[in-house]
């Protein structure tokens, strides 16, 4: 991690480009809802592993967002020995991991792989993390994937919070 919090050391945005960017959500969902979203990513960025119909949710989107960043075939994604396919599912690894705190014999569970299958693909992916510009294109589609993903959650952490509040107050 670099001095800024940034854990990709290819891209490091300013301060004025996140503003830039705040004043446009601002503008478009108005402040209110922009605090939400943004207390909505503070507090539930991750996932309780628990919530298991959530963390299925989630892999599957994101296996289906995969398959499309990376413009691969559906029915070889899981057995396919290419690189690209291989690469896809290694993202797809690490990325449940960090943003669903799922354990690994959960992930390898769900992929049908070993615990250890897991663990080596997600510290190989955190290597590929590490040297951005050996690893360019992959780092392109993981950053693409990990948008989706992140706006994935906060979707279910907004519609989450509403049926929450809708249910404390009874109202519909």
């Amino acid at each position: 991690m670099n001095s800024s919090g940034n854990t990709h050391n290819h891209q490091v945005p300013d301060y004025k480009e996140l503003q830039k960017n705040i004043d446009l959500v601002i503008g478009k969902i108005g402040l209110q809802n922009t605090i939400f979203l943004l207390t909505s990513f503070i507090n539930a960025t991750s996932i309780p592993v628990q919530e298991t119909q959530r963390l299925q949710m989630i892999s599957q989107y994101l296996i289906t967002r995969c398959i499309k960043v990376f413009e691969l075939n559906d029915r070889t994604f899981f057995t396919s020995g290419i690189r690209e396919y291989r690469e896809a599912r290694m993202a797809c690894y690490h990325l449940l991991k960090k943003y669903t705190g799922a354990s690994y014999s959960k992930i390898a569970e769900d992929f049908g792989l070993t615990k250890r299958n897991v663990l080596y693909n997600c510290t190989k992916c955190e290597e590929r993390l590490s040297v951005p510009f050996y690893y360019q294109s992959f780092l392109e589609k993981y950053d693409a994937l990990e948008k989706c993903i992140i706006h994935f959650i906060s979707k279910l952490n907004t519609e989450h919070e509403e049926s929450f509040k809708r249910s404390t107050t009874g109202t519909k």
